[in-house]
């Protein structure tokens, strides 16, 4: 009787053991399949000025046609959505990424600031450039090149693997042009336009510029690196904190995070940093977090806004299964913006507020490659592997 229980319960487990295994090969054989859909999007064609980037797309708000973009931004985000889990990857995944990131090297240094050799444009550098493939606006290429910003700095150092020398001399370049150094903020909400935490923008001719989603990439890339926080730090975390504690990312998107300006965006920025992050007053927003990102996926109405919202839950702790209706082909759809460009950023108020709600000087950017990216960073926190 005993041997037959005991037959029966090795039965059982060596079903289930089976089960999981073939469970784990499906998932790896799906997130291999991703990452060479991705792999087949990278630019390889050395003639082109975008050799070793992967294709993203913009277009007018008010109009449907997309216009083929150089930016650092698409590139470096792909990398690091993959990146950030090189140290659980099966050697095939492994060698994929650094093969893209090898690729990826030389379009990379083209939006490099040729004299600190620190910081990074969202637009070529060397020639400057605005609009790529903007007509009449390429003329002002030079008179209205923007600024490095830090953005784009974080992000590419996160892509690149910044150690914590780099990470830290970035934290001082930043640090410098921080609200309340040089000029005021003159483009935020009042109650908090005091705060000296980090602006986007680098430049001395432009204006001071809060976003809430950018200052969680610059703290992501201070975190991931492990460097001390300093004050600045400090300042940004507690304006994170505050701002979602006052529902801004919920009721007011567009201003708070004029560059991402939706709020499962935001709230994907806020809880992949909650993800890595210590700080006590942020990790304690996130049975919050979690409960609103339940709510969104509720009311989404586009996959890779789904997406956003789904792999914000699990990064929040919760548990969820994988959309059905998220595919492949459903992230093709140039549907839904991750990133925005907005004139208005670059100005003050009340002129900011009124132009921002107009949309008269937005630019919506998709990025199929990047949809991928944020397809295999889902099945990667699913811990199959």
């Amino acid at each position: 009787m005993k041997k037959g229980i005991l037959s029966i319960l090795l039965i059982v487990f060596s079903f289930n053991l089976y089960a999981a295994s073939a469970l784990s090969d499906s998932i790896l054989k799906h997130r291999i399949a991703i990452l060479k859909l991705i792999t087949d999007l990278q630019i390889k064609n050395p003639s082109e000025v975008l050799n070793g980037s992967f294709p993203s797309y913009r277009k007018y708000y008010f109009s449907s046609k997309l216009k083929q973009e150089d930016n650092v931004f698409f590139t470096s985000l792909v990398l690091f959505n993959i990146g950030q889990f090189s140290f659980l990857m099966h050697p095939e995944e492994l060698s994929m990424l650094e093969k893209m990131k090898s690729n990826a090297l030389v379009y990379i240094d083209r939006f490099k600031n040729q004299n600190n050799h620190l910081t990074y444009n969202f637009w070529p550098r060397n020639p400057p450039q605005i609009f790529p493939n903007g007509g009449w606006l390429n003329l002002l290429n030079k008179k209205a090149a923007l600024a490095d910003d830090i953005d784009d700095g974080a992000i590419t150092l996160l892509a690149l693997g910044s150690n914590d020398s780099l990470a830290k001399l970035m934290q001082s370049k930043i640090g410098a042009f921080r609200v309340g150094l040089i000029k005021p903020n003159r483009s935020f909400y009042k109650e908090y336009k005091d705060r000296p935490v980090y602006s986007t923008w680098l430049g001395t001719k432009m204006p001071k510029d809060v976003d809430l989603s950018v200052l969680t990439n610059v703290l992501l890339m201070h975190t991931i690196a492990k460097i001390p926080l300093n004050a600045t730090d400090s300042a940004s975390f507690d304006l994170i904190v505050d701002l979602v504690n006052s529902n801004k990312h919920l009721t007011d998107p567009t201003y708070v995070s004029q560059h991402y300006a939706n709020s499962a965006t935001i709230l994907y920025h806020v809880a992949r940093l909650a993800y890595y992050s210590n700080y006590p007053a942020l990790l304690a927003l996130k049975p919050v977090l979690l409960e609103q990102a339940i709510e969104l996926s509720r009311q989404a109405r586009f996959p890779l806004e789904q997406l956003l919202l789904n792999t914000s839950i699990l990064r929040l702790g919760g548990k969820i299964d994988f959309p059905i209706e998220i595919n492949e082909v459903s992230l093709k759809a140039n549907n839904y913006p991750y990133f925005v460009a907005n004139i208005a950023s670059v100005l003050n108020n009340p002129f900011k507020r009124i132009v921002n709600r107009s949309n008269i000087v937005r630019f919506d950017y998709y990025s199929y490659a990047f949809n991928l990216s944020l397809m295999y960073e889902n099945l990667m926190l699913r811990g199959d592997f």
